[in-house]
């Protein structure tokens, strides 16, 4: 089980959706490049060499075809990666997609992203604020044009492994209409659902792990 963070972010706001995963799952958690852990590249990575480094992590770390992720940019970039190894994935879990087709500008999802944190869990404020520090302005506002150019339906339009799309109840960046027109471009037989969580915002996975990780569960089982 591979989890896929978004932009500015890392693998630390996965820990309550870990924790619950690693009693049946083997997780994994990257940095995208510039994120976290990870040390920072020479310039910003366009969403498809996002992609290309977590192949190549994939490949490192002996992950055939695990279950994939995503959350927020981390969707595109799973996304991407599916488009370009279709045989990447066994199934994918794609939470709270951007980019909203109808809202591809840095101001609207400025704006959405900010009315959205003062709603997440206190909890979550501290994790958050250290992965924006990490990352520094550079990365993050050198990934936002990427992010907007990105196209993830016309990724998802050739998707073969099983996908299922996902968003917080409350969640205003990946709003239902939005998720709606994805589910569209997905090819019948690799479309497993589109499920909200209920009570969530955009960061599911911190506020209801438990119930993300049945999304996991059901999309994996889909593929077996």
């Amino acid at each position: 089980m591979v989890l896929v963070h978004g932009i500015g972010s890392s693998s630390a706001y996965f820990r309550p959706l870990a924790r619950v995963l690693a009693e049946r799952w083997r997780v994994v958690g990257p940095d995208l490049a510039g994120h976290g852990r990870s040390p920072q590249p020479a310039r910003p990575l366009t969403v498809r060499e996002h992609a290309d480094v977590l192949a190549a992590h994939l490949d490192e770390q002996g992950l055939e075809a695990p279950v994939l992720l995503g959350h927020s940019l981390g969707c595109q970039v799973v996304a991407a990666l599916l488009a370009a190894r279709p045989d990447a994935a066994r199934a994918v879990v794609l939470l709270g997609p951007t980019t909203d087709d109808r809202a591809r500008s840095a101001l609207r999802q400025g704006l959405r992203l900010a009315r959205n944190s003062p709603r997440e869990p206190l909890s979550l404020a501290p994790v958050q604020a250290a992965s924006y520090l990490r990352c520094g302005p550079r990365t993050y506002l050198g990934t936002v044009g990427p992010m907007l150019a990105d196209r993830i339906e016309e990724h998802l339009a050739t998707a073969s492994a099983p996908v299922l799309l996902a968003r917080g109840q409350h969640d205003p960046v990946a709003p239902r209409a939005w998720l709606a027109r994805l589910a569209q471009r997905v090819p019948r037989p690799a479309l497993v659902g589109v499920s909200e969580v209920p009570g969530a915002h955009h960061v599911a996975q911190w506020s209801h792990p438990e119930h993300v990780a049945a999304l996991v569960d059901q999309a994996g089982g889909a593929a077996r």
